[in-house]
């Protein structure tokens, strides 16, 4: 990326991120805060509503006492009680409603102890039902108050209902009162600055608002419209109450929100115009970085152009005096440089050449050493022969004679190629199993070291690989020849084996190739360094072995692995793939 661009991009993301980064947290700080706020504010409607509930039940409370006090003090209530006169049981089925309408009760209810209601308001038909579960009822409930629903001539409604008992002439009454819980209620406990409140019961519902009511009705359950509420971005609290309804204590709902819909639009039009300044910042800033690039880039544009024109052959290029900032003293570094580079030319091309013959001299020496090592090995055991058994010397030389004429033919060829500097490998068709067996009949043992074993077990099913016959014989011979150097003179193993199988780094099917020994191992601090050029561990190596191995794997498309413990032998592992042009199945 050019310095331009990368200049421009700076200064666009100096002027951007702070002000993104202050979009964002002054989002979430005012929608924290008045989170937290209507939080409060919720939560103190809730503390009050309950507060309020608890005077009307202290209230009840006191009024139940009154009328207590009153029918012990009315002597024709506890006539009517006893007597069994209609005139009697009139004034005591309309005493309920008469007292209900002094005290400003929504509901009052007398029964006895068998729960047959003997007088009751606003209802006052309902004289000589059954209800006895009411009173245990609520003397069960939190505070002994609950919500009941009630029903009257004009409908039901839903009213907070206390018992008191009281005994009169030996007859044990249950009194019970209440005051309706309406709309207009909730309206008083909630809708106030944005609050509302709703109450929510088995199979009714009650709130303040005809918006909040809808959605109540819709959903029925307290679950449901609290989740809907959340879901909008409403600040929701929740309160049981107790609840009686058809024998059985259950749990109704208060429910207080906070509507948050003003501040969300708030939010939202504060963002809007904090992102256009976002974006006009933005566009100020790319102007700004356009023309502060073109002021730092044109002289260094300058200097590239002209840096371009260096090279070996020409190293004249001047790049001027230049200023006093750092240009300038770029411009000063490039010319010193060119001087430095010019009287070093000469140097270096001697350097190179010496560098070079010193190269080839040692590869040659590696490779002749590496040719003659299988030589020695078949005269040695001719020698051996003819001392131990004179008489079976030409049928051994006879036997070993084609392993002469390949070995010196492989020096004959390495003297070909060496002659031509620079030689192009020529490609054939070759059979692994076949060079290794040639590789393996070099390096053969005389019958004095027979504890010694060289094994080729490579398939002759592998298929042929497209390559220079010379080049695979080198790269097996040395790998070879290092296995038997590492063995004890006690004698070892040394296998050559092949495989098609899942190259584990590579993820695909390889052809593998192995060459394992039991011999003393490569200690770990120098297994990272054994294919470096002239990294060697013995004094009279060279230190070209491995890495020409791993440069003839290369040229092949392959790679080459070691695996090795001290102690527990080596393996090196030859990969080359499969689908060479060429290739066929052995």
């Amino acid at each position: 990326m050019k310095l331009s661009r990368r200049i421009m991009i700076l200064a666009i993301l100096m002027a951007a991120l702070p002000l993104a980064v202050v979009i964002l947290l002054t989002g979430h700080e005012i929608g924290t805060r008045f989170q937290a706020r209507d939080t409060a504010r919720v939560e103190a409607r809730i503390r009050t509503v309950m507060a309020d509930l608890e005077v009307r039940n202290r209230n009840l409370a006191t009024l139940l006492d009154t009328l207590a006090e009153a029918m012990k003090a009315d002597n024709r209530f506890r006539l009517a009680l006893a007597a069994d006169d209609p005139a009697q049981r009139a004034y005591l089925a309309d005493y309920a409603a008469r007292q209900a309408s002094l005290m400003r009760l929504d509901l009052l209810q007398i029964q006895d102890d068998q729960g047959h209601v003997l007088s009751a308001a606003p209802l006052g038909g309902a004289q000589g039902t059954l209800a006895p579960e009411l009173p245990d009822l609520l003397a069960h409930a939190a505070g002994q108050r609950a919500l009941v629903p009630v029903r009257s001539a004009q409908g039901s409604f839903l009213a907070l209902a206390r018992f008191r008992p009281v005994t009169l002439a030996g007859t044990r009454l249950f009194l019970i009162a209440g005051t309706t819980l309406d709309r207009q209620q909730l309206a008083a406990w909630g809708r106030r600055n944005g609050l509302h409140a709703a109450l929510i019961w088995p199979r009714g519902t009650l709130a303040d608002s005809e918006a909040l009511q809808g959605m109540c009705d819709r959903l029925a359950s307290r679950d449901k419209i609290v989740y809907q509420l959340k879901r909008r971005g409403d600040v929701v609290r929740s309160k049981a109450l107790p609840y009686i309804a058809d024998g059985v204590l259950q749990d109704a709902f208060l429910i207080v929100t906070a509507d948050q819909e003003d501040l969300h639009a708030f939010i939202a039009a504060l963002r809007r115009r904090l992102w256009l300044l976002l974006v006009l910042a933005v566009l100020i800033s790319a102007l700004l970085a356009v023309w502060l690039a073109r002021r730092i880039t044109r002289p260094l544009s300058e200097l590239a152009a002209r840096t371009a024109k260096v090279d070996l052959e020409r190293l004249d290029v001047d790049f001027g005096a230049g200023g006093n900032d750092e240009v300038g003293e770029l411009s000063r570094l490039l010319n010193q440089m060119t001087a430095r580079l010019r009287q070093d030319l000469q140097k270096l091309k001697a350097a190179e050449q010496r560098a070079t013959l010193g190269e080839v001299a040692r590869q040659v020496n590696h490779d002749i050493r590496n040719g003659i090592t299988p030589l020695r090995n078949i005269l040695r055991h001719l020698a051996d022969v003819a001392e131990s058994d004179p008489g079976n010397l030409p049928t051994v030389f006879h036997e070993r004679r084609a392993n002469l004429e390949e070995g010196l033919a492989y020096l004959e060829q390495l003297a070909d190629r060496y002659a031509r500097l620079t030689p192009v490998s020529p490609r054939e068709t070759c059979h692994l199993d076949r060079i290794v067996q040639d590789v393996v009949d070099d390096f053969l043992p005389g019958a004095g070291n027979s504890s010694l074993v060289l094994s080729n077990q490579v398939p002759s099913t592998l298929p042929t690989v497209q390559a220079d016959p010379v080049a695979l014989r080198r790269i097996f011979a040395n790998l070879v020849r290092n296995a038997l150097e590492s063995l004890p003179e006690t004698g070892g193993h040394v296998t050559i084996d092949g495989t098609i199988a899942e190259d584990e780094d590579l993820e695909e099917p390889r052809l593998l190739i192995s060459v394992s020994d039991d011999g003393c191992g490569i200690p770990p601090e120098i297994i990272g360094r054994i294919f470096e050029d002239f990294f060697t561990t013995r004094s009279n190596g060279t230190g070209l072995g491995l890495s020409n191995v791993r440069r003839l794997v290369g040229d092949l498309g392959g790679r080459i692995t070691v695996d090795s413990a001290p102690g527990r032998g080596t393996t090196f592992t030859i990969s080359l793939p499969l689908g060479q042009p060429g290739s066929e199945q052995a």
